[in-house]
């Protein structure tokens, strides 16, 4: 190599030495760099050689340059012409050795151009060899093969950025297809690249009017990072990240900038998104009053969120003092079922479990604390990790220590009230039975003595103890369902209607009445009292009937769709039935549809439709025993639908 150099640089420089116009075309002087190589004789304006990787950059031949006359003018851009002819005059007229290393536009063929640092050596006498440095891979590292730029480019545009390189003295800005890109320019030969122009597009906010400061007084020597905002041709607004480097004169003035430039849009957008979720965590957790955390099998390694330390009562400035483990945890419990045993212990082979237990926060209070947690395992089923919340439940607790001496006390109430009206109803029963009992002999021995008005204000009294007397009884009967504890059984409703049927059969044939009953689920229910519901329909239905109108009962069901069960506000994983009961009958206007299920509530006069106004009240309440519920549907003078919703199960 050192051997082919020596006899390469003596054969040029011995060819030189000789009078006359002298050229190396044909030649191959690998030896000068691994970048396009011109050599040029500056006193005649003429290339007198270009090395192989010239030809590779600019794909000019060297019938090219025949045609050029081998000016070297015709590779650089019209506006620099001017700048490299001033260079090589002064350069002649000193007889200098090197021109300054300048950024110059150069054209390749068939191609736009792109910015080339241009060094310029003295080969020997007027001879000058030139090298031609692409002003961007002269900045950053780039694979030395064909496919480089390609590979830079795809980059670029996968990871949204662009390399740049701003020459101060000359005031020239290059930048790599990335750069456009970024911009949101779709022809990268709609602009020509400059300081002034990519000023435009930044977004001076105080933070960046800073670094420009900073810059412009000379305190940034070396690298330097900025983020800010870049507003495209396009008006989008991007994100980015600017890595430079600033490179000084002798006298340490600014001469060249080179820099990356990266969109980190989604980064930012991404990071600001988990940012804005981990203080709606933090605002949940500090509303909800719980924390999460996680450990590892033995609880040697916990890590909590902000919730957790509000939990224990400790402060902010305790966060990064104290350690989190299994010991802190058990120092503050006080009666923890297994804090006197090994965590996998109490774990066991469990996926999930939830605990609840007491703690003396720092500052010496008692809260009650729920916890869930769920165990991770690996494929042996070895926990590799537990993931939890935990809740302070202590008010939660004391709401329901409440509410459940509230509801002990209504149910009391409830009790004295059952009894009371059970003892009330029972004790009533006696004087009425005198009334009855001595106003029928009243009757049957003076009637003649009582005279027409007499007669007839004892048979208005008669009436009224019949009127209180089924009044009580219905009353009992209302009280009887409250207090009744019979248990739940399988019932074949079917069955239950077939007896209530052959019950009413007198009043069913004396009316004419057409009763139709489907197939009727079996459900768990207290029979008797399926008993007397359908009892009080039925009855209901006979005795509202149209005059002039044959009645038509018909009763039917259906098991409820998960929608329809939704609609009814019903437990989804129970199963409901739906059992209608419908008749033609009288019916009633919709608005009273709630009141007539209300004690003593009645929609017709008693002289017409005689009864206490009790029955469909008992309905409601026998439904309500069964966690079901009942609602009707009605016309004026079309009939009227009872609907009854029955879980199968209890």
């Amino acid at each position: 190599m050192l051997e082919s150099f020596l006899s390469d640089f003596s054969f040029i420089k011995e060819t030189l030495d000789k009078e006359g116009d002298h050229n190396f075309f044909g030649r191959d002087f690998s030896f000068f760099s691994t970048e396009p190589i011109l050599f040029y004789n500056s006193e005649k304006d003429v290339i007198v050689y270009a090395n192989s990787h010239f030809t590779d950059e600019f794909n000019y031949t060297v019938d090219d340059l025949s045609d050029w006359k081998y000016s070297i003018y015709p590779l650089l851009s019209p506006d620099d012409q001017d700048a490299f002819r001033a260079a090589m005059k002064t350069l002649l007229e000193y007889d200098g050795e090197s021109a300054p290393d300048t950024n110059y536009r150069l054209i390749g063929k068939g191609r736009k151009h792109t910015y080339y640092r241009v060094k310029v050596r003295k080969l020997h006498k007027a001879y000058y060899f030139i090298q031609l440095e692409n002003s961007v891979k002269s900045a950053i590292p780039v694979l030395k093969n064909k496919t480089a730029d390609e590979l830079m480019q795809e980059s670029e545009s996968i990871l949204r950025f662009g390399f740049w390189m701003y020459d101060i003295a000359a005031d020239k800005l290059f930048w790599t297809k990335g750069m456009y890109h970024l911009l949101e320019y779709d022809d990268v030969d709609e602009i020509t690249p400059s300081m002034a122009l990519l000023s435009e597009f930044i977004v001076k906010d105080e933070k960046y009017l800073e670094f420009e400061k900073r810059l412009k007084d000379g305190q940034i020597k070396d690298a330097y990072r900025i983020k800010y905002q870049l507003k495209t041709s396009k008006n989008n607004i991007l994100i980015v990240s600017e890595h430079g480097r600033v490179e000084h004169d002798e006298h340490g003035k600014i001469v060249r900038m080179i820099g990356l430039t990266r969109d980190i849009t989604l980064q930012e957008q991404s990071m600001k998104s988990l940012a804005d979720y981990k203080n709606m965590m933090q605002e949940n957790e500090a509303f909800l009053n719980y924390g999460t955390w996680e450990s590892n099998e033995d609880g040697s390694q916990i890590s909590w969120t902000n919730g957790m330390y509000e939990i224990f009562g400790l402060a902010d400035a305790d966060k990064d003092k104290l350690p989190i483990t299994r010991d802190f945890y058990l120092q503050h419990m006080t009666n923890l079922p297994y804090e006197k045993r090994a965590i996998t212990e109490f774990i066991g082979d469990k996926d999930s479990y939830r605990l609840e237990y007491e703690i003396k926060d720092a500052k010496g209070a008692v809260r009650i604390l729920s916890t869930f947690a769920k165990i991770i395992r690996d494929s042996e089923r070895k926990i590799q990790k537990i993931i939890g919340t935990t809740s302070d439940v202590t008010q939660v607790k004391e709401y329901e220590k409440i509410l459940e001496n509230k509801i002990e006390e209504l149910n009391k109430s409830n009790r004295e009230l059952e009894e009371f009206a059970y003892v009330a109803s029972h004790d009533m029963q006696e004087p009425l039975r005198k009334i009855s009992t001595f106003g029928q002999r009243l009757k049957t021995q003076f009637a003649g003595e009582l005279g027409e008005d007499g007669s007839l204000y004892l048979n208005r009294m008669l009436n009224a103890s019949d009127n209180m007397r089924n009044l009580i009884d219905n009353l009992l009967e209302f009280s009887k369902i409250s207090r009744d504890k019979q248990p739940y059984e399988k019932t074949d409703l079917s069955v239950v209607v077939r007896d209530v049927i052959e019950d009413l059969d007198m009043q069913i044939d004396e009316t004419g009445t057409d009763i139709t009953v489907d197939t009727l689920p079996v459900i768990e229910a207290i029979n008797s009292q399926m008993r007397q519901l359908f009892f009080n329909l039925l009855h209901n239905s006979i005795k509202f009937r149209k005059k002039d109108t044959k009645l038509v009962i018909r009763i039917g069901q259906k098991k409820l769709s998960a929608q329809e069960k939704k609609k009814f506000q019903l437990s989804s994983p129970k199963e409901y039935y739906l059992v209608t009961v419908q008749d033609n009958g009288i019916g009633f206007e919709q608005q009273y549809a709630e009141r007539i299920f209300q004690l003593f509530q009645r929609l017709e006069g008693k002289s017409e439709y005689p009864g206490t106004g009790i029955g469909l009240s008992i309905c409601r309440k026998i439904v309500t025993n069964h966690q079901g519920q009942i609602f009707a549907e009605s016309e004026q003078g079309k009939g009227t639908a009872f609907s009854i919703i029955l879980p199968q199960d209890q």
